[in-house]
């Protein structure tokens, strides 16, 4: 019995191991050409644009204190979103800019290919939306984008702040995300050491937009598990059948009555 409650245990550990996921374009063999990835908060408003700013450099300093420093670089501009640089945005209009629903969806992360490389990307901030109002969760939700923008898809491990829904309270990046962030990171510098080539990236100068990598949601949508999430049902319910047979197999009996 013991031997089956160890390779369970195992078992379990093995999975959240594999929780994270990397997006389609990455593993398709696209990436950023170098580091850091500078990117450019623009808005016409000069007091929301530097609300974001902090708040962008806040969630990449905390990627870079658990990975490596010089992966982003954060600035601002105020002006309106007609940049081709990669830019982070608040948009009043993300419902008909994305097609995502402005009841659910928080942001969105966009990144444009050319060639073998990841070209351009672009974070919206869904205006509309009451939770992004609070800077606490606004920096939850960066966090998340920002994981996107390097590789990084929705984790299947519900308390890792790259699940599909918004950790709310927030307690940092789950050690899911930061093996998933070590993983995309390397291996980007990988190919950009042997100057890797996707069989899939297109010749010639063309820009093509990659799909949407998802955004973040919040509490009420997605079906990847909320805060508190992040076991497998099915491990969970054999874990307690094992222990229900351990304790019907325990030498220590209840006294009669």
């Amino acid at each position: 019995m013991k031997k089956l409650l160890v390779f369970l245990f195992t078992l379990m550990s093995w999975q959240q191991a594999m929780a994270y996921r990397i997006t389609e374009d990455f593993d398709k063999g696209f990436y950023w050409s170098s580091f850091p990835v500078n990117f450019i908060v623009m808005d016409t408003d000069a007091n929301r644009m530097q609300m974001i700013t902090n708040i962008a450099k806040n969630a990449v300093q905390e990627w870079e204190s658990a990975i490596t420093s010089g992966l982003w670089n954060i600035s601002s501009q105020q002006a309106s979103p007609t940049s081709n640089r990669n830019i982070i945005r608040w948009s009043t209009k993300f419902g008909k800019e994305t097609g995502l629903s402005e009841s659910t969806t928080l942001a969105v992360a966009i990144r444009y290919q050319k060639g073998p490389y990841i070209a351009r990307a672009e974070i919206i901030i869904n205006g509309n939306h009451p939770m992004n109002s609070f800077e606490e969760q606004l920096n939850t939700v960066l966090v998340h984008e920002l994981g996107h923008i390097l590789g990084l898809d929705h984790s299947d491990n519900g308390q890792a702040v790259m699940a599909a829904t918004l950790q709310v309270p927030y307690r940092g990046l789950h050690w899911d995300d930061q093996m998933g962030m070590d993983y995309t990171v390397n291996e980007t510098k990988r190919r950009q050491v042997i100057g890797y080539v996707s069989p899939l990236a297109s010749s010639g100068d063309s820009t093509e937009e990659s799909p949407l990598s998802c955004g973040t949601v919040d509490m009420s949508g997605g079906s990847s598990g909320g805060p508190g999430g992040g076991m497998n049902p099915i491990i969970s319910i054999g874990l307690g059948l094992l222990l229900a047979l351990a304790a019907l197999k325990s030498p220590f009996k209840s006294k009669a009555a």
